[in-house]
């Protein structure tokens, strides 16, 4: 005898979870709508992006009822589909429709929201020709933010023995994050907040989901490149703004370039910048000093203009 679906539906309905109280909804396209149960979050097993990790995501982040600089999280996701031959199953103004409606429905003032496009499901071998078509999932959590101190003290890097991507992976935001996984698994066993991974000749890439950004002692603010690291969309206005404010902050310059570790460790400032974590310094890096240990006055800044493009800026706001 087969167990029948009525059981396993009620079982899942049976075994609420304390992390689902994150959860505040959930899109799918395979199922054909929009739903609030943690427990209807699935995907099929036989989904490309589940067994081969055949697919693509974004992150955007929701800011007093609005999402920030959506369109630039959408774009790379159409971009990052481009790269491994995948159609996005529609527009990208169909998407930030979808969007849109997924956080007024959630009624969220503040939040996350994770984007997926998959191959789909069809079968189990690695051929895509087997899939059905691409498949968009999407979740808005509550957004869980580092603590207020970390932004005071800095947080503690560790450089990770997992090596940094291909330089050709690097640049495509797909679901195949075991690098990443394993990056952060590192980190957090040794009790450190974020990982750092570097090339095989030592130049500095990432964080498992962040950007590196560096103040050198000749005041110039460099980022590594983007042709061996994500091109990431907070880092990317981050730098805008630098440029924006550049007399303000006494910067020589504001640019991409390779950094080492002795260019992180002799850094007037360091952070890491991301959509979760905005301007973050980092304090050290495996338990050596780097930037004095504290925030800096130029990344305390920049995180200050970024709050407040996050809540005044019409052009980067997505609101709902």
């Amino acid at each position: 005898m087969w167990d029948s679906l009525e059981s396993a539906v009620s079982k899942l309905k049976d075994q609420p979870k304390s992390h689902w109280q994150n959860y505040l909804g959930f899109y799918s396209s395979w199922l054909g709508g929009y739903f609030k149960e943690p427990w209807a979050m699935s995907v099929p097993m036989d989904d490309h992006g589940f067994h081969r990790g055949d697919g693509v995501f974004e992150a955007a982040r929701i800011h007093e009822r609005a999402y920030f600089d959506l369109d630039s999280h959408l774009n790379r996701l159409q971009n990052s589909a481009r790269l491994i031959g995948m159609e996005l199953p529609w527009s990208i103004d169909q998407i930030r429709s979808i969007c849109v409606e997924l956080a007024r429905r959630c009624n969220a003032d503040s939040g996350i929201l994770r984007l997926y496009v998959t191959r789909g499901p069809g079968g189990f071998s690695p051929d895509p020709r087997e899939t059905l078509g691409p498949q968009l999932y999407a979740a808005i959590t509550r957004m869980i933010s580092p603590p207020a101190e970390k932004y005071t003290n800095g947080c503690r890097a560790l450089l990770s023995t997992v090596r940094a991507k291909d330089p050709w992976y690097s640049r495509i935001k797909s679901l195949n994050y075991l690098q990443n996984v394993l990056m952060k698994k590192e980190c957090r066993d040794q009790g450190y907040d974020i990982p750092l991974c570097a090339n095989a000749e030592g130049v500095l890439a990432e964080g498992a989901t962040e950007n590196l950004m560096i103040i050198t002692a000749d005041f110039e603010l460099v980022v590594p490149k983007f042709d061996y690291t994500l091109k990431g969309t907070t880092v990317s206005l981050v730098m805008r703004l630098a440029e924006e404010n550049q007399k303000t902050l006494g910067l020589k310059a504001v640019r991409l370039g390779d950094v080492r570790i002795e260019d992180l460790k002799k850094a007037k400032e360091a952070a890491f910048v991301g959509t979760t974590l905005g301007v973050l310094p980092i304090s050290s890096l495996n338990d050596e000093p780097v930037a004095g240990g504290r925030q800096g006055p130029i990344c305390a800044f920049l995180n200050k203009e970024l709050l407040a493009r996050m809540a005044k800026d019409p052009k980067l706001r997505t609101s709902f």
